[in-house]
């Protein structure tokens, strides 16, 4: 017998549109063998604001001297409303906490710096990640895995293991081998390239969705452009 178990993937992404998305997925770790639920839920106003704080002074911070104090209050406050939201997507799942053998919890992203350089120059980009991967694990009662994109960018990637594979996954499938392309379109867009018989390749291709919600933000139309209606109207 297949021993399959159901996992919880988490995404905030760097648009910073107040949402946290949450879907479930049962597998064996290589094969997925049912789809699940997927939910969306809200952070509340007072943690959007204090998120937004820890994006600002993450600029001004730059990787250099000591951590601003906005990093921790919108770390605490931010797992808290994830780990909530784990819960609530497993209830409203039918299944019980005994049935998740994983949390995958990508956490928030306030300062990614990706090298512009080849590897062959050993110059590795930075990023941070706000997210206590304990905390949840406390919280949840479950085992929760975390801050994919240091450990990526410590390899000589640009932060984002888990978007390429899935697209690969999803060109296999369709048959989709011969230079095959997908544009993801989120905070920042970035671009999957694989070819059966020379690899895949993927990399960041820059800004989608972030500067658009910036605008919409700033002009006082909520967090981002719900439904495109505001691009719509002109």
């Amino acid at each position: 017998m297949i021993n399959t178990g159901w996992a919880v993937g988490l995404m905030t992404g760097t648009v910073l549109d107040g949402e946290i998305d949450v879907a479930l997925l049962r597998s064996d770790g290589e094969s997925v063998f049912e789809l699940g639920p997927f939910y969306t839920h809200q952070y509340s106003n007072a943690t959007q604001d204090l998120i937004r704080a820890a994006v600002d002074d993450a600029s001004l911070w730059n990787f250099s001297g000591d951590l601003p104090t906005s990093f921790a209050l919108a770390e605490t406050e931010l797992t808290l409303e994830q780990s909530a939201a784990v819960r609530a997507a497993v209830a409203n799942a039918s299944l019980s906490m005994s049935d998740i053998s994983v949390v995958g919890f990508h956490g928030q992203t306030v300062l990614h710096r990706p090298s512009t350089e080849s590897l062959s120059n050993n110059k590795h980009g930075r990023t941070l990640q706000l997210g206590d991967g304990e905390r949840m694990a406390r919280e949840t009662g479950l085992t929760v895995v975390h801050d994919f994109r240091s450990a990526d960018m410590r390899q000589g990637g640009q932060g984002a293991p888990l978007a390429p594979v899935y697209h690969q996954a999803l060109m296999r499938a369709a048959g989709m081998d011969k230079g095959a392309k997908i544009v993801n379109l989120g905070g920042i867009s970035n671009l999957t390239w694989w070819d059966q018989q020379q690899g895949l390749i993927a990399f960041d291709a820059g800004p989608a969705n972030a500067p658009i919600d910036d605008w919409v933000r700033k002009k006082g139309h909520g967090s981002f452009d719900r439904g495109g209606d505001l691009g719509r109207n002109g």
